[in-house]
């Protein structure tokens, strides 16, 4: 019987991409630690998401939450933010729903907690061919070896190596794809900003606030491997806007969100 993390709760961002979804949720069904629950954040999405949870819970080896709110356009931070409420883990590593996680994700993040610290780690890319084969089989398995992959060299995991590579510090290449916070930490900041719509600069200005609170990211280098499926980016037209929202956050030292996770707290039951 496999070990389960019950600090953990994982949270996967979906919206409409039922295939994408089921090949992620396959991945987790193949770690060697699993988490103590799985929460799909869900941005809306219609039938199909519904019925591939309701299919998947019947099977799954942790307790499979689906969390959804009504579709009223690009709302994922308060997807996310609502899924966190929810969560009954002490740590939340977060996912996006196109990424498909390696053996030892959860292991690996659970691995690298840290009190003082954030974590966020890298991904591989599947490029456009590569992810229709991937989908066509549904199948979880990628390797390093498989076609169309860039930044494969992510896909190694040398966890004796990890605490020799630092890696990248600042909001460089730091992504909510991939990332873990404490939940007492998220609540601290209030979550994710929801006057963020549309895509874009909504994780770095999380993390922007996570650092004016004096937390530190850790990277996860050589640990905790996971690949990107392709897909075109949509919903970006209101980026100007939201990058400078992130530059106002940065100039100000903004610690908490002005509309964020504590409208859906029970304060009673929530640290």
């Amino acid at each position: 019987m496999k070990q389960i993390a019950d600090e953990i709760s994982l949270i996967i961002t979906t919206y409409n991409t039922p295939v994408f979804l089921e090949i992620v949720l396959k991945s987790v069904m193949k770690q060697q630690v699993f988490p103590l629950e799985v929460i799909v954040a869900d941005d809306g999405s219609g039938t199909p998401t519904r019925e591939l949870i309701e299919r998947y819970q019947k099977v799954f080896p942790v307790p499979l939450i689906h969390s959804w709110i009504p579709d009223e356009g690009f709302r994922v931070s308060k997807a996310r933010n609502v899924a966190a409420a929810r969560a009954r883990g002490i740590y939340l590593v977060m996912i996006d729903g196109d990424m498909v996680l390696g053996r030892h994700f959860i292991e690996d993040h659970r691995t690298l907690m840290k009190r003082g610290y954030f974590t966020t780690g890298s991904r591989a890319r599947l490029m456009k061919k590569g992810t229709e084969r991937i989908c066509k089989k549904l199948s979880p398995d990628i390797t390093f070896w498989t076609p169309g992959l860039r930044r494969r060299l992510v896909m190694l995991r040398l966890p004796f190596l990890h605490r020799f590579i630092k890696g990248n510090s600042g909001l460089k290449r730091a992504r909510s794809c991939n990332m873990g916070v404490w939940k007492d930490d998220y609540i601290r900041v209030n979550g994710f900003e929801e006057n963020f719509v549309g895509w874009g600069f909504e994780d770095w200005e999380f993390f922007q606030r996570l650092y004016n609170c004096g937390l530190v990211r850790q990277n996860a280098k050589l640990m905790a491997p996971a690949v990107h499926l392709y897909h075109p980016v949509k919903n970006a037209d209101r980026a100007p806007l939201n990058e400078q929202m992130l530059k106002n956050t940065a100039a100000t030292g903004k610690q908490r969100a002005e509309k964020g996770v504590d409208q859906y707290l029970d304060l009673s039951c929530n640290p």
